[in-house]
């Protein structure tokens, strides 16, 4: 290995004029076996150069953008470069937004034929519902539907009761599986108490929300979800049925341009959420508003429109 990096390094000093520094790494492979200089030169041929892209840049007088909220994040997906935020890394309740990680453990856990028995608990979860019932049978491919689409928290632990073995009950065991994998994605200010964002004294921030964003959006199947703007589903035996519209404004009633997702959240302690996501000429922002300064159903949605709108007006990327 050492052979090999100093004759790419003469090589590159060579190529740039650099000819002493060039000698002087020469003399050293010099001092080296023919047969290993052979190697490290075959090796050094065949090794390719990683490709090196340069970031985007917002515009140089380009305004902050003024997004009434307590958090958020603006990222650039491929690269990974943030464009614009606020305290991005402080530790807040996340409501719903939480079921991205659900979605994730499920996809990663269970097979979307499996088929699921709706309990009590999770029939008369409260808040956002798809109304299931007690005893109906769905699979998880259509309970991800119910949880992603109408964010329905009955959805949430139905499906992480599923986990359970015989004699097993809760969710416990399926949020265990949560918190592993938010560690395992480097989400150092995230932990979760529950599968629906129901419980507050869990907690997530906005740059985590973007980690765990961009990681389940390169699974298939949930960008596919994320996207719909209403569908329905039903139980195995086809009698039973749950309308599904999209709670998330920048897919459903606004249509936002490039919209890609991904999930609304709300809380009278978290406040009015959203994780956004757009793609326009090969590129994807994610953006993550948390906590609006208005308390208005559309607010999260249209602090993430303007914060996507100043992202697409203000962004260069290299050609």
């Amino acid at each position: 290995m050492t052979e090999k990096l100093l004759i790419i390094f003469s090589i590159i000093f060579n190529t740039f004029g650099f000819s002493g520094a060039s000698l002087n790494i020469d003399r050293d492979i010099i001092q080296k076996s023919a047969s290993s200089q052979e190697s490290a030169l075959a090796e050094a041929i065949n090794l390719p150069l990683p490709e090196i892209k340069e970031p985007p840049k917002t515009k140089e007088f380009a305004a902050k953008p003024l997004i009434y909220a307590q958090n958020y994040i603006l990222v650039d997906s491929e690269s990974g470069t943030i464009i614009a935020n606020k305290a991005a890394k402080q530790r807040v309740p996340i409501a719903s937004t939480t079921k991205i990680m659900t979605a994730v453990v499920v996809l990663e856990n269970y097979d979307l034929d499996e088929v699921v028995t709706i309990s009590k608990e999770a029939a008369s979860t409260i808040g956002a519902s798809a109304n299931l019932v007690i005893g109906e049978q769905m699979t998880v491919g259509d309970l991800l539907k119910c949880l992603l689409i109408k964010s329905a928290n009955g959805a949430a632990i139905a499906l992480a009761e599923y986990m359970n073995k015989p004699g097993e009950t809760g969710i416990a065991k399926f949020n265990s599986k949560m918190n592993a994998k938010a560690k395992e994605l480097g989400m150092n200010d995230t932990e979760y108490h529950d599968p629906a964002g129901l419980d507050v004294t869990g907690y997530s921030s906005a740059f985590d929300l973007y980690l765990i964003t961009k990681y389940a959006l390169k699974k298939p199947i949930f960008a596919e979800i994320v996207q719909i703007k209403q569908t329905s589903v039903r139980d195995i035996t086809g009698k039973i049925w749950h309308e599904l519209n999209n709670s998330n404004r920048l897919v459903n009633e606004w249509d936002y341009s490039g919209a890609i997702g991904v999930k609304t959240g709300y809380m009278p302690e978290a406040g009015h959420c959203l994780v956004g996501a757009a793609t326009r000429n090969g590129h994807t922002l994610i953006s993550i508003v948390l906590k609006t300064n208005a308390d208005t159903p559309s607010a999260s949605a249209e602090e993430s429109r303007k914060l996507l709108d100043w992202g697409w007006q203000n962004i260069i990327w290299p050609r």
